[in-house]
């Protein structure tokens, strides 16, 4: 009797480290976050995606002096994963900066292990020196956008 509970005591140490939910750690061994989002004009409302290491795209609107409201998730596929992590390990993202100051903005903000940047810029016109690496990010992360 000793040893069952013993046995079952074990596996639920053992099983409360197991994790439920979809991880890309074994894709990269960093935490990354990726914020698109664009706000500005007439109302003030953002709308983003919000993309995490973890292989989640999380949807968001935030309306002025209010905290962001998810829309939406979705699980990103391993490919397209792979590839984000391709462009974001480029050192041109986290060196290139740029600053537009517009009635309406995209922001592309950009969060790796200790490294941090965040890029402002008109999305219809994009800035002719900016990296094709944070071109093909922004891209990509259009092309997972519901």
């Amino acid at each position: 009797m000793r040893k069952l509970i013993l046995l079952i005591l074990s596996s639920i140490l053992l099983l409360s480290f197991e994790s439920c939910s979809q991880s890309y750690n074994s894709l990269t061994n960093f935490y990354f976050r990726i914020d698109l989002y664009s706000g500005g004009g007439f109302t003030g409302v953002e709308n983003g995606i919000t993309i995490s290491s973890e292989g989640w795209a999380k949807y968001w609107k935030r309306s002025l002096n209010s905290l962001r409201q998810m829309t939406d998730s979705i699980a990103i596929p391993r490919s397209n994963m792979e590839e984000i992590i391709r462009l974001i390990k480029k050192p041109e993202i986290f060196s290139y900066q740029n600053k537009f100051t517009g009635n309406y903005t995209t922001y592309l903000v950009l969060l790796n292990d200790i490294q941090f940047n965040q890029i402002s810029f008109n999305s219809s016109d994009l800035p002719s020196n900016m990296p094709i690496a944070i071109k093909d990010l922004i891209a990509k992360i259009n092309s997972i956008k519901k």
